[in-house]
């Protein structure tokens, strides 16, 4: 009886596997290509000369079978933006074909965005500081604001760039909140909507973030989290995946392993690190990356490296970083999560650099600013060539104050000497700053970065009301990227110029004290 068990479960086994193979072809204008990766999470292959490939998928664990794009290829766009380069697995089909157009992308520029926050929700609040279009209406959905705001700048700032460059989008997760899916219908697939409604401009990737768990999902103890993703997978796709534009190898990932332990009293809680499945396939796309790639781009949600920590991994983001390390090619992260502006020069890995994004939805709706001071904002990155050229966030909502906010009036420094501050959300510390007083360079003194609150954000929690206290996240925090002068002659006309980590010149500034 014994072996007569042992050998229908082989036969169940063989079955199985047979079931999980499937084929397909990678073509373009009807030509096979070759050489492209096909995966389903936790296996790889590559095409053959005609295009195809064969998987046996794991169909306990893989829920897709899906590419890595290659470089000078564009998937079909679905629903105006969402990047058609994955296939739902069935249990009942073997063939998964995918179609490719070439295209230009030897310049191109990409979009990034991070922590939206589409609630379908109204943010109503008090008389605002200053006047711009985020001043919603009372009673205006958040996911309004968002359209009627972020949407509409992105739509004209796109159709202004350069005629003939690519633009693709890339958002870094936090497009909703779980907590308003079936409360106020504010769940992806009113996301989705919206941008599609609006008219998303540019095919965007996108990353999962925490608020994209469902928290319908509870006690989740081992190491797979999957049951709390199916409502993304299901809209979005892959958690993670990879894909190159133009010569850059971008790597996206999921750094959020929800728990939601609620029989240990805990809401929605989750822990800030990589999965074993995410780590074990990094190691293959690593192996498979494309030989002429130049760059390699990592996006996920929530910050790896943190400045407190000397640039150093803040969980086990090195099991991901070190399998690309030995390129030796510029490597940059991009995370958001934090609702703060923060570059991070990473220590162990050369060359690497990782931007912590602001909130799309600034003070949660409340007000375009996040609590470091940093605006509301888009972030451009320029490629040319597979190169990293400029980089450059986009005020939505207040169109005159795109790279700093200038602080001249009323401040002391530490030793009750007047100075003149600037909060500088884009900074790097590559930056260069130089100082001239009525045309004359300053050698010594020059700006001294320091640790400082932003006084625009504090009056806005102040007088905004309408419950914004009681968000202990959106207090006013103090920033890595304020920098104060204290001026020789206090009648002097100052002027700042600052010279960005690709030795261009970021902004010049002409003020005075006052």
């Amino acid at each position: 009886m014994k072996r007569l068990l042992t050998l229908l479960t082989l036969i169940v086994v063989v079955f199985a596997a047979e079931a999980a193979t499937v084929r397909g072809r990678v073509v373009c204008d009807g030509q096979g290509i070759e050489g492209v990766v096909v995966t389903d999470g936790i296996r790889t292959t590559l095409t053959d000369k005609s295009g195809a490939y064969k998987l046996k998928t794991d169909n306990q664990r893989s829920h897709f079978v899906y590419i890595s794009v290659p470089s000078g290829y564009e998937v079909p766009t679905l629903r105006g933006f969402m990047p058609d380069f994955y296939r739902p697995l069935h249990p009942k089909q073997r063939e998964y074909n995918f179609s490719l157009k070439t295209v230009d992308q030897s310049k191109y520029h990409l979009i990034v965005s991070a922590d939206i926050h589409v609630r379908n929700r109204c943010m109503t609040r008090n008389e605002p500081l200053r006047e711009m279009p985020l001043s919603n209406p009372v009673g205006e959905l958040d996911s309004a604001t968002f359209a009627r705001t972020y949407m509409a700048t992105l739509r004209d700032y796109v159709s202004k760039l350069p005629s003939g460059t690519k633009v693709y989008g890339l958002n870094l997760g936090d497009m909703s909140n779980e907590s308003h899916w079936s409360r106020y219908g504010g769940d992806l697939d009113n996301f989705v909507e919206v941008c599609e409604r609006s008219g998303m401009p540019i095919q965007t990737f996108t990353a999962i973030g925490n608020h994209e768990h469902d928290m319908k999902a509870r006690d989740i103890f081992d190491d797979d989290d999957t049951e709390a993703e199916l409502e993304y997978m299901r809209v979005f796709g892959p958690t993670y995946y990879s894909f190159n534009i133009g010569g850059v190898h971008y790597v996206v990932l999921d750094n959020v392993k929800y728990c939601n332990h609620k029989s240990e009293g805990k809401d929605r809680n989750y822990e800030v690190r990589f999965t074993q499945d995410q780590i074990d396939w990094v190691k293959q796309d690593a192996a498979l990356m494309p030989k002429n790639t130049k760059h390699i781009v990592f996006a996920w949600h929530c910050p790896s490296y943190r400045r407190y920590l000397g640039g150093k991994a803040k969980h086990n983001a090195d099991e991901i970083v070190s399998n690309y390390a030995s390129y030796n090619l510029p490597m940059t992260i991009l995370s958001g999560h934090n609702h703060q502006s923060e570059a991070v020069k990473v220590a162990n890995y050369p060359n690497t650099t990782e931007y912590i994004h602001p909130s799309v939805s600034g003070s949660w709706w409340y007000y375009p600013l996040c609590n470091d001071g940093s605006p509301a904002t888009f972030t451009r990155y320029d490629f040319n060539n597979g190169a990293l050229t400029a980089r450059e966030s986009v005020n939505f909502t207040d169109h005159a104050e795109q790279k700093f906010r200038l602080y001249n009036k009323g401040l002391v420094n530490k030793n009750g000497e007047q100075v003149i501050r600037l909060n500088v959300w884009d900074w790097h510390p590559d930056w260069r700053f130089e100082v001239y007083e009525n045309g004359a360079k300053v050698s010594k003194p020059q700006l001294s970065r320091i640790r400082a609150k932003d006084p625009l954000y504090d009056e806005m929690r102040e007088n905004t009301g309408n419950g914004i206290k009681k968000f202990k996240f959106l207090n006013t925090a103090n920033t890595y990227h304020f920098f104060e002068y204290k001026p020789q002659r206090a009648d002097a006309e100052i002027r700042i110029v600052a010279t960005d980590q690709f030795g261009k010149e970021y902004f010049s500034v002409a003020t005075r004290m006052e």
